[in-house]
């Protein structure tokens, strides 16, 4: 077999309009020239989890105040300055190498009738398109992976259709799974995330779908009530957690352990941040910042290695057992009007959250930050949920950010020096810019071309 070479550029060049790969690229002679379903998984799970826990995580906690923004792109990004450059590398990452070879397992294990396999890939293509949608409003997807057929300029496809294809995808997955494993290759010991345990993927499936219905209230009648429908299925216990832990070997390292050791001082914890969970006296605090006896809290700013979400070894979190309680008490609180029974989600979400982060419990914290009913409205029982969320959520991908947009909590000053050409009015972003070489290369396709911020998403209007 011919061996090609690929620059970064012509790389970067393809994966800006959403390019399919050349297998043929960089394909050693030795190697077979086609390989199972099974055998690109562990590649892909790698690639989606880097995306969410590395560039997503800090987007997301540089415009929340969980980090503060000190040197080069973070420091920008920190004061609402994203320009379209700043997206180059999340493309990348997320199409080229994690979208783009889960569509390549979805389609090989169905050619296999490795059924499990291919509802795997589906669900976690529903998360990536997900994310991606989340963070830039109209994505490509349907002519996103077409480049074998000459499809080098992909169509943008409108937020509310990515969003019926979540479902969708997710939907067909729930089926597969619940159906035989059919006639191919099972999905084992290479699925890095639950060892083949489809159980857990049917759950992780539904726990989907109620975190993304629940980006619809603001616009959707029906946001709350289906996204109820899917928690008696979702993930009912922290060991099945949708994550995938990382190794320790230098080369299995986890995105955030990786940013700490090849970029450290680019960012630290936000006081924002810090400063609640020490007036709060938060028992998570030994599990999120590192220990600092020379500090009145006993507790350091310094983002670097130690923390729970920066060991060499850490989880990338997807969704949780701990994100659907919190998705269960908002559902309690603003659709059924129950106090007692939002009450009792909420302790049990925090609680599962000092649990998975410390290993421990803290009745008293659980009882002080549970309790809604002594509070003056639903509006402020709705911050105390979200809050508390907010804290439970840091290092989960964009959530603490898509809630904020969603719901204007927890209670965030926008950072003063917040203005620039690309953020005029100096408040919190409600979207990123597109990627720069798409305007470049894909520029009649491309939705938004001036990179307002402010630019709300659909579901967000």
């Amino acid at each position: 077999m011919k061996i090609k070479a690929i620059s970064i550029l012509t790389c970067l060049i393809l994966v800006a309009t959403s390019c399919d790969f050349d297998e043929d690229i960089n394909v050693s002679p030795a190697t077979p020239g086609d390989v199972s379903a099974q055998a690109i998984v562990p590649a892909a799970q790698a690639g989606m989890a880097w995306v969410v826990g590395g560039e997503l995580v800090r987007l997301s906690g540089l415009f929340t105040q969980q980090f503060v923004g000190i040197n080069a792109q973070q420091a920008d990004n920190y004061r609402y300055l994203w320009v379209p450059a700043d997206g180059d590398g999340i493309f990348f990452r997320m199409y080229v190498s994690t979208l783009q070879p889960l569509v390549v397992i979805d389609e090989k294990a169905t050619a296999e009738e490795s059924n499990h396999t291919a509802a795997m890939a589906k669900i976690l293509i529903a998360h990536g398109i997900g994310s991606m949608t989340d963070l830039y409003g109209d994505i490509p997807y349907t002519t996103a992976f077409g480049a074998r057929s000459g499809q080098l300029q992909p169509t943008y496809d409108t937020q509310e259709s990515i969003y019926t294809a979540i479902h969708s995808l997710l939907d067909e997955a729930i089926a597969l799974l619940n159906g035989p494993a059919g006639a191919g290759p099972a999905l084992g010991g290479d699925d890095l995330i639950y060892g083949g345990n489809t159980a857990r993927w049917i759950a992780a499936a539904h726990s989907l779908k109620a975190k993304y219905y629940m980006r619809l209230t603001k616009i959707s009648p029906t946001a709350y009530a289906d996204a109820e429908a899917e928690l008696a299925n979702a993930i009912s216990a922290t060991a099945g957690d949708l994550q995938l832990s990382f190794g320790t070997s230098p080369n299995e390292s986890n995105p955030a352990y990786q940013f700490s050791q090849d970029r450290g001082g680019n960012i630290n914890i936000d006081p924002f941040f810090f400063g609640m969970l020490n007036t709060l006296n938060d028992p998570r605090r030994s599990a999120l910042f590192l220990a600092d006896a020379t500090t009145p809290s006993g507790y350091s700013t310094t983002f670097d290695a130690g923390t729970y979400y920066t060991n060499i070894n850490a989880p990338v979190v997807m969704t949780s057992y701990t994100e659907m309680k919190f998705i269960e008490a908002e559902i309690e609180l603003m659709e059924n009007n129950d106090i007692p029974a939002a009450e009792a989600a909420l302790a049990e979400a925090i609680g599962a959250s000092i649990a998975k982060l410390t290993g421990g419990s803290d009745a008293a914290y659980v009882a002080a930050n549970s309790a809604l009913a002594g509070l003056a409205d639903n509006a402020a029982r709705l911050e105390q949920i979200i809050t508390q969320k907010y804290i439970a959520m840091y290092s989960n991908g964009i959530e603490p950010w898509t809630d904020y947009r969603r719901t204007g909590y927890p209670n965030l000053t926008p950072n003063p020096n917040g203005i620039n050409s690309f953020n005029l009015n100096g408040e919190i972003p409600r979207r990123v810019s597109y990627p720069q070489t798409e305007i470049d290369l894909n520029n009649a396709n491309v939705p938004i071309k001036d990179g307002n911020l402010q630019t709300p998403l659909w579901w967000d209007n």
